[in-house]
């Protein structure tokens, strides 16, 4: 069985490299046999940069700036070469073949979870540090950047960053603002963004397709997460609201409205940003899934996981995590989400796009916030056991999941060999509608299990390279009997020696046989037809008897022919069978 799984970040509890490395330990305590690949998966937010980088062997820069407190820190962003990334990527994010790509993360610096609780304060911090890594980016001699909004501690729609690009701010009495939060925004007076620094074409990883601004905006949505109390959050809604009025007037250019979906995305930094520089949003999750190729793994794969710390409404408006669900669904496969918690409303929800979920869920009721939290690991640990033992327990042929996986390899089997003899139509077919009952009464003539499977593949392909031309139907129908091989396929197989190849395959048998013999010491006589000296002026009907004398050796050289493809089919099929499904 393989599962794969793909684990967002437990909000300020463990990151998704950690949930990858839980499970990894999960697996080698259970001695689960299975094929397990995991992954970090991060839609925009914590471990963006690196996490992308690393697929593609990018370059981790390293740099001082700002957090969202304003105090200096050492943190990275990431370049890679644009002709590294596929085609899919290119296309979505709008790229060149050729140049560099920055990747920066806004959580590195305005991380929520680099806050302590009594941090937290949307009108305190800025994202003064996001406009550094950018003017960093820029310096390193990115062509583009990718700026990951997720996890982010802000609600300052951006000004932050662009005060450390060259935007001034001042109050009334002419003063310039040091540290623009939102606590100073009543304070503005005007703008002054003549000396502002020139930026890359900015792509946007976001998370969320919320507005900047009302219920479903910025503020509303998602200040109580970062620490806003719920009896200033319309004043900080005002606030912003006048702010953008002031900014659209002083950049009426802006490429992006503040009712565009993604604007109130990491308290509107997008909207901010595109202010001044060619910003485009792209969905996070759906660019992740692109680049570190995960379709493509869900397809391989029985059952997929996945999960985050929380999921609500908010994590089905483009998060990571329904993503992976999304996909998965699509592709009919088992998933099991594991979640610290999850609203009751999306579990219906949930179950009606993927009927074959089930959920897991982290927190325990009887223990408060800080104890869930803390506890997150071992839960998560827990969790990830419980669910591989009950897929190591559970017998192959029992599991619903085998079973359904089998179903599917025959009718993609039986569509191939739609033209050849089924057990319901045997009677009809030539040669062998004679022994129609006796085949019927064999359920392992219609099995397509391996070991049916790698019968008819070695003896029908050894078969089909004997001299037998008009008996091999009868033959391989015996064989079939005799070795318990799958008869339709064993019977197809028949088809490689056809009136095209037919002429080239027993000469191949005669040149072999010859040689063969040859190094056996027996003189056996050529046939002068086969000479390519023979003198076809002296030609007779006769001659044609005397190509009977090429049958042993033709035998012996089908033979060998055949059973070295034959062993080689066999290999291959092991192969193949490891890696699809």
């Amino acid at each position: 069985m393989r599962i794969f799984a793909a684990f967002d970040k437990f909000k300020d509890s463990f990151s998704a490299q950690k949930a990858s490395d839980l499970l990894a330990q999960a697996v080698n305590d259970c001695s689960f046999s299975g094929e397990v690949t995991s992954c970090a998966f991060t839609d925009g937010g914590e471990g963006f940069s690196k996490i992308l980088a690393a697929t593609i062997n990018g370059k981790i820069n390293r740099v001082n700036a700002r957090n969202s407190l304003g105090e200096t820190k050492a943190t990275t962003f990431a370049i890679v070469s644009i002709k590294q990334l596929s085609h899919e990527v290119r296309e979505l994010l709008n790229l060149p073949q050729r140049g560099k790509l920055a990747i920066v993360e806004m959580a590195s610096v305005c991380g929520l979870s680099e806050l302590t609780a009594d941090q937290r304060n949307p009108w305190k911090t800025t994202s003064l540090g996001v406009g550094e890594l950018l003017l960093a980016a820029k310096q390193s001699g990115a062509d583009y950047i990718l700026l990951g909004i997720g996890g982010s501690s802000t609600n300052d729609m951006g000004i932050g960053a662009l005060c450390s690009l060259g935007l001034k701010i001042y109050d009334s009495n002419k003063e310039e603002l040091d540290f623009p939060s939102p606590e100073f925004w009543s304070r503005v007076a005007s703008f002054d963004g003549t000396a502002m620094e020139s930026l890359p074409p900015i792509r946007i990883a976001c998370d969320v397709d919320n507005p900047l601004l009302g219920l479903r905006g910025a503020t509303h949505q998602f200040g109580p997460q970062k620490g806003l109390k719920d009896s200033v959050v319309e004043e900080l809604e005002q606030q912003m609201s006048s702010m953008e009025q002031k900014l659209r007037s002083q950049f009426p250019n802006s490429s992006i409205g503040p009712n565009q979906k993604g604007a109130g995305a990491a308290g509107g930094i997008g909207y901010g940003l595109s202010l001044q520089y060619q910003v485009k949003f792209v969905a996070g999750a759906e660019l992740v899934s692109k680049w570190m190729q995960v379709e493509q793994a869900i397809k391989r794969a029985d059952v997929v996981f996945c999960g985050e710390g929380r999921f609500d409404h908010s994590s089905m408006g483009g998060k990571g995590p329904f993503e992976i669900i999304r996909l998965a669904a699509a592709h009919k496969k088992p998933t099991v989400l594991i979640c610290g918690s999850i609203e009751d409303e999306m579990i219906k929800n949930l179950s009606n796009l993927n009927p074959l979920l089930s959920h897991r869920v982290l927190a325990n009721p009887n223990l408060n916030l800080e104890q869930n939290l803390s506890n997150g690991p071992n839960s998560f640990l827990r969790v990830c056991k419980e669910s591989l033992m009950t897929f190591k327990t559970v017998k192959s042929e029992d599991c619903p999941i085998e079973r359904d996986l089998r179903f599917k390899r025959i009718k993609r089997l039986k569509k191939f060999l739609r033209p050849l003899p089924r057990r319901s139509n045997i009677h009809r077919y030539p040669v062998l509608k004679w022994f129609a009952d006796t085949a019927y009464k064999r359920s392992y003539l219609w099995s397509f299990r391996g070991k049916e499977i790698r019968a008819a593949l070695f003896f029908g392909i050894w078969i089909s390279m004997l001299p037998i031309v008009g008996i091999q139907m009868l033959v391989v129908f015996f064989f079939a009997l005799l070795i318990r091989a799958n008869l339709p396929l064993i019977v197809a197989l028949q088809w490689i020696s056809n009136p095209l190849t037919m002429g080239p395959i027993y000469f191949a048998d005669y040149k072999i046989g010859m040689v063969l013999l040859d190094l056996l010491g027996f003189n056996y006589p050529r046939n002068k037809l086969l000479n390519p000296n023979y003198d076809w002026t002296h030609f007779t009907y006769k001659e044609l008897l005397r190509l009977i004398d090429t049958f042993p050796p033709m035998l012996v050289g089908g033979s060998v022919l055949g059973i070295s493809l034959g062993v080689i089919a066999v290999f291959l099929y092991k192969i193949l069978c490891r890696f699809y499904r």
